[in-house]
């Protein structure tokens, strides 16, 4: 009987050391979720967040002439009127629109300024249109359709839309078109011109003629660079195609037909 007590004894003393560890083991352990991504997919995450580059365009057009690049008279007002192109000492484009396939869309209107004769910017992309007033006298302009983005070599004249303004600080808004090119223009005889672009993937060069586009989808791109017609200057284009790997700045000139 003792020897049968000693080792129940003993085997209930096993049991309780045996059990303790796996307390203390569960008390400590820390759940996996059974929905937990495997590395693997993490790393595919990682390679899709990242799996976008950016693009810096600059429009040329080397040894622009004189011509395009000098006043074409005066306004109204007796200021100089705004030669076609200002280019950079290194024949670089502003105000020159660029078009990049597969570029998000403008979000904000496009806004132009009314003063001294002057229309500013002279380019502007955007789904609508807002237009104010600086000067201190009633102001009526001019809005045309000229055509389309798809087809920017074949512009028409348009039908004139006015546009009146009352006041200084007085803003109007027109809704336009999508895929549109239009033209404000100043009720002169020979008028100054602000082109507006309506499309998804527009941008406008800077005074170093240049862009760049951010958050592209890698691979390529092509790309349209188009300055508009204006003091008494025709439109030129150019284009090009960029590729564009992740996570880096690719670069493309485009020079526009002289």
């Amino acid at each position: 009987m003792v020897t049968r007590a000693l080792a129940r004894l003993a085997f209930l003393g096993l049991a309780a050391c045996s059990g303790k560890p796996r307390a203390e083991e569960a008390a400590h352990s820390v759940p996996v979720p059974s929905d937990a991504a495997p590395a693997g997919d993490a790393a595919t995450a990682h390679v899709a967040h990242v799996a976008t580059g950016d693009l810096q365009i600059r429009v040329a057009w080397p040894d622009v002439p004189v011509v395009a690049r000098s006043s074409p008279g005066r306004t109204p007002c007796n200021t100089p009127r705004t030669p076609s192109v200002a280019p950079t000492t290194t024949w670089g484009v502003p105000d020159a629109l660029v078009i990049i396939d597969g570029a998000a869309p403008p979000v904000a209107s496009a806004h132009v300024t009314l003063a001294d004769c002057t229309l500013t910017p002279r380019l502007a992309v955007g789904p609508g249109l807002a237009i104010t007033s600086a000067v201190d006298r009633p102001a009526r302009l001019v809005l045309r359709k000229r055509g389309t983005v798809a087809a920017l070599g074949q512009l028409t004249a348009g039908e004139p839309v006015p546009v009146l303004l009352p006041i200084a600080g007085h803003t109007v808004t027109a809704a336009l078109d999508a895929g549109a090119i239009y033209a404000l223009e100043t009720s002169a005889a020979d008028p100054e011109v602000a082109f507006i672009a309506t499309m998804p993937s527009g941008y406008v060069t800077d005074a170093s003629g240049q862009v760049i586009a951010h958050n592209l989808a890698v691979g390529p791109h092509a790309v349209t660079a188009w300055l508009p017609p204006r003091a008494g200057q025709p439109a030129r284009i150019g284009r090009g195609t960029a590729t564009v790997a992740a996570g880096d700045l690719a670069e493309l000139t485009v020079t526009l037909a002289p």
